[in-house]
C-alpha cells in the first residue's frame, strides 16, 4: 500500500497517539481536577491572546482592520477572564461546547472512514466515530448536573479511542 501526499507522517501518527493515550488516561484517574486545570488553561491562553491583541490593536501599524481586531481582542480577553476567574461556570460551558464537539467529530469520523476504506486501520476510525457520537449525546442528556466531572472523564475516554486511532493508522502507514 503506498501512502499517499495528504497523509500526515507515520512518526506524528503514532507520537500523537501517544500523547493523546496519555492524555487521556490522566484525565480519566482525576476527571475533576482535569475538568478545572482545562477551564483555567484555555481562560489563560484566551487571557494572554486576548491582551496581546488589544495591544496590536492599539499601537499596531496597521489600521486597515483596526476596529475588528479590537472587538476580537476584547472579546477573547472576556471569554478568558470569565474561564479563568469563574471556573465553576466555565466548566459547564466548556461541558457544553465539548458535547458539541464530540457529535460534530463522530459524524466527520463515520463519513471520512468510508472513504479510507482501503486503509486496513479505517474500521477504528469508523468506531471512534460511533464512540463520539455517543459521548457527545451522553454530555447532552445530564448537562449541566454532571459538569463538574464529564469534561475530564469523558474527555479522557475520548482521547484513548483518538489515541488508538492514530497509533493504529500510524503503525498501519508504510514507511517511506
Amino acid at each position: 500500500m503506498a501512502e499517499d501526499s495528504t497523509s500526515p507522517k507515520r512518526g506524528l501518527l503514532i507520537f500523537g497517539g501517544i500523547v493523546s493515550l496519555l492524555a487521556g488516561i490522566f484525565a480519566i484517574v482525576a476527571p475533576g481536577i482535569f475538568s478545572i486545570l482545562l477551564t483555567e488553561f484555555l481562560g489563560a491562553l484566551l487571557l494572554v491572546t486576548g491582551v496581546v491583541g488589544l495591544f496590536q490593536a492599539l499601537l499596531g501599524k496597521n489600521i486597515a482592520h483596526r476596529v475588528l481586531s479590537l472587538l476580537s481582542a476584547i472579546v477573547r480577553v472576556a471569554a478568558g477572564s470569565a474561564l479563568f476567574f469563574m471556573t465553576t461556570e466555565g466548566v459547564a460551558i466548556l461541558t457544553l461546547i465539548l458535547a458539541g464537539v464530540f457529535v460534530a467529530e463522530g459524524i466527520f469520523c463515520i463519513s471520512t472512514s468510508f472513504s479510507m476504506r482501503s486503509n486496513p486501520a479505517w474500521i477504528w476510525l469508523l468506531l471512534n466515530g460511533v464512540v463520539a457520537l455517543v459521548l457527545g449525546g451522553m454530555i447532552f442528556s445530564k448537562w449541566p448536573s454532571d459538569a463538574a466531572w464529564v469534561v475530564g472523564l469523558l474527555y479522557g475516554i475520548q482521547s484513548i479511542f483518538a489515541g488508538s486511532v492514530f497509533l493504529m493508522l500510524g503503525l498501519r502507514t508504510e514507511k517511506k
